[in-house]
């Protein structure tokens, strides 16, 4: 089987790989990997019972993800095969696989790409919000609760996706996205919310007075919830607050941990996921092997 062009259908055959990963990063999951296929020019294989994925990296080059399947180190080994002339190059890799790297014959490089590192929380914290430290967050939904008269937080499913999207697109003209990341991501997410079924994802929608202020999609997988949109308005101070923590209410209770993924370098997007008090910071890698 050669290597394809990723697409959407190719959902239920590239994700039960997700199983092999020891990680709790985001980079292996339906909304993590598909809604970033076009930016990077994604294209998979599956070879011998593993899944090898590339993309082309904002640089120009051709990077592999980790390769996933019953002996990742095979796989490795079997990139470097396929590439006689060096470096092969690898991204994203999480912190806990470099070990299988340094095996490797040849030279590794090792770079860890600071702004990919993802912000990993407390399931139970983010639902309770309790101490010191959550005084900020508390106060920004009570300044929500004082904005309307009623309010409430409801699972996200077809049934809303029209009126969803009819929020987004009027949300978008306020933001007046340029071309870029943030654009590509906006569009994506129109992408999820047309084809909510193909995605799988969970998801909630908070509304103020009737109105919808926010909405939210992400995925659970073992141990964590992923959250991987998260828009509201913010004429309605306190609506994100309010947002994240209902949906962590609805879908990270029992869980261990929430991943609200990387900052991207975005200064604002990194202070407020500081904020939030993470218990830790999955770092990544870009690995060079010559």
């Amino acid at each position: 089987m050669p290597f394809q062009k990723m697409t959407i259908d190719d959902i239920p055959v590239i994700a039960p790989y997700f199983r092999f990963v020891t990680t709790n990063t985001c980079d292996f999951t339906v909304g993590g990997m598909f809604m970033w296929r076009d930016y990077f020019h994604m294209a998979w294989q599956v070879k011998d019972g593993v899944l090898y994925s590339t993309l082309t990296g904002e640089d120009g080059n051709l990077y592999y993800n980790l390769p996933l399947g019953e002996d990742i180190p095979a796989g490795l080994r079997q990139c470097l095969a396929r590439h006689p002339e060096r470096p092969v190059r690898f991204c994203t890799i999480p912190e806990a696989d470099l070990p299988l790297f340094r095996e490797l014959p040849g030279r590794v490089e090792i770079t860890e790409e600071e702004n990919f590192a993802d912000y990993l929380y407390s399931a139970e914290e983010m639902i309770q919000l309790s101490g010191k430290k959550f005084s900020g967050q508390r106060n920004h939904i009570s300044r929500f609760l004082r904005t309307c008269q009623s309010w409430s937080f409801e699972p996200l499913d077809s049934t809303d996706a029209a009126e969803v999207e009819a929020f987004f697109h009027t949300l978008n003209k306020k933001l007046n996205y340029a071309p870029g990341e943030a654009a590509e991501e906006n569009h994506k997410v129109q992408e999820v919310l047309e084809h909510l079924d193909q995605y799988g994802l969970v998801g909630g929608v908070l509304r103020a007075d009737g109105a919808i202020v926010g909405f939210t999609l992400g995925e659970v997988l073992r141990d964590t919830l992923y959250i991987h949109i998260e828009k509201a308005d913010r004429d309605y101070p306190g609506a994100y607050q309010m947002l994240c923590r209902q949906f962590c209410t609805a879908y990270a209770d029992g869980l261990a941990y929430v991943n609200r993924e990387e900052d991207m370098g975005d200064l604002g997007l990194r202070k407020a996921k500081r904020d939030l008090h993470p218990v830790t910071q999955l770092k990544k890698y870009t690995v060079e092997v010559w």
